[in-house]
């Protein structure tokens, strides 16, 4: 039988799956994030890269790159783990590493591509924003401008992370479709579903904003520095949840037949 899928069912789920697995989701956030933090403060010294891009010194700049490449592998790592784990708590009531393992390398392979076709992509979208606003600026006042180019961006970045956390659930679970069936069917699902995409990307920038305020200064604390990560990467597992729970459950609504069985594990 065919229900309504609503935002408020698709989140109320989604906080019951979090809530009934959060000490161990939240264990391996930490110790994820507790890993990339001693690796990159034993790699790096952020006080030296920017003195020696502040005094122009060339050895900075290639130092800065080396910092991003690691920083974004370790992004795609962690996030490829994060939506493994959320796969195996779909099917498993236990931390399942065989599932988890089986899991990481075809999920960052997804998302390696997902970010080179936006690599390829947002250069061509920031030289034609910045002609356009290069006219923009001749034509209407210098704050309208400035005014419209904020509005411009916010907009921007949360449909670009409601691609990606769309995506992320998408590739949470397995399927015969390639990458760029999933890609693209990623993009339908969301301008369809803008709907629950809006109103769950403006909490989490909302949530994002706040601990970023509040992590302020932690830097030179080892324990906040790894605190404060730790909770943006549980907001991530709830976002990626979520986006997972909302295409299951359309999914699930298309068919007259019984839900697969980890829907149904999913909201324990």
């Amino acid at each position: 039988m065919k229900t309504e899928v609503s935002f408020s069912i698709v989140f109320s789920q989604t906080a019951n799956f979090i809530r009934n697995r959060f000490w161990p989701i939240a264990l391996i956030s930490f110790l994820l994030n507790l890993v990339a933090s001693l690796l990159l403060k034993n790699t790096f010294d952020i006080a030296i890269i920017t003195q020696l891009l502040q005094t122009g010194n060339p050895s900075g700049l290639p130092l800065l790159l080396k910092m991003v490449i690691i920083k974004s592998v370790l992004f795609i790592i962690i996030d490829a783990i994060l939506i493994a784990v959320i796969y195996n708590y779909s099917v498993n009531d236990y931390l399942n590493t065989n599932t988890v393992f089986s899991r990481i390398l075809p999920n960052a392979l997804n998302i390696i591509g997902f970010q080179l076709i936006f690599l390829i992509i947002l250069p061509v979208i920031f030289l034609l924003g910045i002609l356009i606003f290069m006219v923009l600026g001749i034509i209407i006042p210098k704050m309208l401008t400035i005014l419209l180019f904020a509005i411009v961006a916010i907009v921007f970045a949360i449909f670009f992370n409601a691609l990606y956390y769309n995506f992320c659930g998408l590739i949470t679970q397995p399927t015969a479709k390639s990458f760029f069936e999933k890609f693209a069917e990623c993009n339908r699902s969301a301008l369809i579903h803008w709907r629950f995409a809006l109103p769950m990307m403006l909490i989490y920038l909302l949530i994002v904003v706040i601990i970023s305020l509040l992590n302020n200064g932690a830097n030179n604390n080892i324990f906040l520095s790894v605190i404060y990560p730790t909770l943006i990467t549980i907001l991530n597992v709830f976002t990626i949840c979520f986006f997972y729970r909302l295409n299951m459950l359309l999914i699930s609504n298309k068919s007259t037949l019984e839900p697969p069985q980890q829907n149904n594990n999913l909201i324990i």
